[in-house]
């Protein structure tokens, strides 16, 4: 009798040492997702600052004015460093595809951005602003479709979070 109540026992608690090692399992997973949603949250709403922030350098722009030329690329520098951290992201698989997509629009962004950041800095360092009055319209254009694509995005992201 006592052998029989030991083996019930054993077995329940060994039956409650695997729940709980399941249940741990599912708690870091769902610790990381709530790092990885949180993360893309404040990342793209951070990409919305510093694009908000470049558009009014954009506005102010002036090839001769030292001042405004550094404004501009410390705000393109900032814009780029956050895109780089939206690729950095590593989330698990429940969001890998989301993730791919999001990690793809932030490649794109910070291409085109990159790129007006070397116009600007080329009429700084030459005085001729042609080359960025000519081509940083379409850039800024490509870059507003890649960053719409971002934000949508990370609601989607989000919203699946929320509903999960």
């Amino acid at each position: 009798m006592k052998k029989r109540i030991i083996s019930l026992l054993a077995l329940i608690l060994a039956a409650v040492s695997l729940l709980m090692l399941t249940a741990g399992c599912d708690l870091e997973a769902h610790k990381k997702n709530d790092s990885y949603v949180s993360d893309v949250k404040n990342l793209v709403n951070d990409t919305v600052n510093y694009t908000r922030r470049l558009k009014q350098q954009d506005e102010a722009f002036e090839s001769k004015d030292s001042e405004k030329l550094r404004g501009y690329l410390l705000a393109a520098d900032d814009l780029i460093n956050t895109l780089e951290q939206i690729q950095k992201l590593r989330p698990t698989d429940e969001f890998d595809e989301m993730n791919d997509r999001l990690r793809t629009a932030a490649e794109a962004a910070m291409n085109n951005i990159t790129q007006i950041r070397s116009f600007v800095a080329y009429a700084s360092e030459s005085g001729d602003d042609g080359i960025y009055k000519r081509e940083k319209e379409n850039y800024l254009q490509n870059y507003m479709a890649y960053y719409d694509e971002m934000k949508e995005l990370s609601s989607e992201i989000q919203t699946y979070w929320r509903n999960a």
